[in-house]
């Protein structure tokens, strides 16, 4: 009798660890702990990869979810756990619904060794209405030490959700890219962000007015590092777009930075039970307005419109403040231009129509007053298109209260030295920038109160 208890739990001992695994990675669902607080999850891939050498690991996703749309409410969207080696690594959120999307994830720093990932939708985030994720394809992409883009990768930040954001769907990290700028060895990296929207800061139609845009775009970190990728100083962007100096943790190399205020800036503090983890991409502004990476990368145009009309800012009318027209009823213009206590706007006419109608909306506020390469757009009534735009005009208006210490002499410099027009493009159906009317102008300096026609 004591030989078949003995066997029993031998035979015990032996199943009890599988039916657990079984139970824990079955299709039925699990409970996990880790850094997210007990997820119900459902795994929907198991993978394991070797590595040789130390190397940063970059993933593409490609997923589908049945029944998902970013505009309506209680179907945003799927959300995915990573978990890597046993811990939670990441949130991937499935914001391209229904349409078959390639996400491209970040996975960190690996050791030489075989190391396993897991993917599970996480029910407890995901939007009430939407089916399981659908998993079409899933690769991995491993960056060594010796590949030149190792140290932008190894020191791109970990970003963590904003907590009245989480459960919203809203004002979420969509790109990150990086810029590099060498001085003697040293080298730095700037990593900046374009999330979905900002729910506090500028209202929307001032970001179309005075950004071109309804998505937001901050810089995040920048850090300088040494040839061996040594770090000798690191800095965010804190709350009120203030620089800070990085005193935070890490990841091996990776900053850990919190979205902390409704207009996404950061702290290198903070709780939260969502992060995300972009991979970023090489992008250089020295030549283009940072808009030009939505152009290249279309989907963020859809994204940003589905968003504003679940959050009820898409009217037939605009009005100062949060509302705005299909965005598809712009003209989108992009222009190099320095200003000098001035700003500088644009208008348009339509074939047909009398009226002008201008990208600042009549306020001061909405003119374009910084310098470099510049977005903005100009509202049209519906149906119009590039072939309707007969004229367009460039005006420049002096930004200078007069009560300030020798106003008379400054306003007397005060203009605006336009260099040309980069762009002018509607968003097609699809939401994709069709092709930019052909304006050729010579740079030319305009004197507060200044207008010029610049087309045809």
């Amino acid at each position: 009798m004591r030989a078949m208890e003995k066997a029993n739990r031998e035979r015990g001992s032996k199943w009890w660890p599988c039916l657990m695994r079984a139970w824990l990675l079955g299709i039925g669902g699990l409970l996990l702990h880790g850094s997210l607080p007990r997820v119900h999850a459902q795994v929907l891939l198991e993978r394991s990869f070797r590595v040789d050498v130390e190397s940063e690991v970059l993933a593409e996703l490609q997923a589908r979810v049945p029944g998902a749309n970013w505009g309506e409410r209680g179907r945003e969207a799927a959300v995915l756990t990573v978990w890597l080696d046993g811990r939670s690594h990441q949130d991937v959120i499935l914001f391209a619904g229904e349409v078959s999307f390639r996400y491209a994830l970040h996975l960190g720093r690996v050791r030489p060794g075989t190391h396993t990932i897991h993917l599970l939708w996480n029910r407890t985030r995901s939007a009430p209405h939407v089916s399981a994720p659908i998993i079409e394809d899933f690769a991995l992409h491993l960056v060594s030490r010796a590949d030149p883009e190792f140290f932008p990768l190894a020191h791109s930040p970990i970003l963590y959700a904003r907590p009245n954001s989480i459960g919203r769907f809203t004002d979420i990290p969509l790109l990150m890219w990086y810029e590099m700028t060498r001085a003697q060895e040293m080298l730095t990296i700037r990593y900046s962000v374009i999330f979905s929207n900002e729910d506090g800061g500028t209202e929307t139609n001032a970001l179309m007015a005075r950004w071109g845009r309804a998505t937001d775009i901050e810089w995040v970190y920048e850090v300088t590092i040494t040839p061996e990728g040594r770090v000798l100083d690191a800095r965010y962007q804190g709350t009120r777009h203030r620089t800070r100096r990085f005193r935070g943790r890490r990841e091996d190399d990776h900053p850990l930075l919190f979205v902390v205020s409704d207009n996404n800036n950061f702290s290198d503090r903070g709780r939260s039970p969502m992060r995300f983890a972009l991979r970023p991409l090489p992008f250089d502004t020295s030549a283009v307005a940072r808009e030009e990476l939505m152009d290249r990368h279309p989907w963020t145009y859809r994204i940003m419109t589905e968003e504003l009309r679940r959050e009820g800012k898409v009217g037939s009318t605009p009005r100062v403040g949060q509302q705005i027209l299909d965005p598809r009823r712009y003209l989108y213009l992009e222009i190099a231009s320095e200003q000098r206590d001035a700003g500088v706007s644009l208008a348009a006419k339509c074939v047909g129509d009398p009226k002008w109608y201008s990208s600042d909306l009549g306020f001061v506020y909405f003119k374009l007053e910084r310098s470099g390469f510049l977005r903005t757009t100009i509202p049209l009534p519906e149906g119009m298109s590039a072939s309707h735009i007969e004229r367009l005009l460039l005006r420049c208006d002096a930004l200078l209260d007069p009560r300030t210490p020798r106003a008379g002499e400054r306003w007397a410099q005060a203009g605006c030295f336009v260099r040309g027009v980069r762009k002018a493009f509607f968003l097609d159906a699809n939401f994709r920038p069709g092709p930019t009317l052909p304006v050729r102008m010579d740079p030319i300096r305009l004197r507060a109160g200044d207008m010029v026609e610049i087309w045809p």
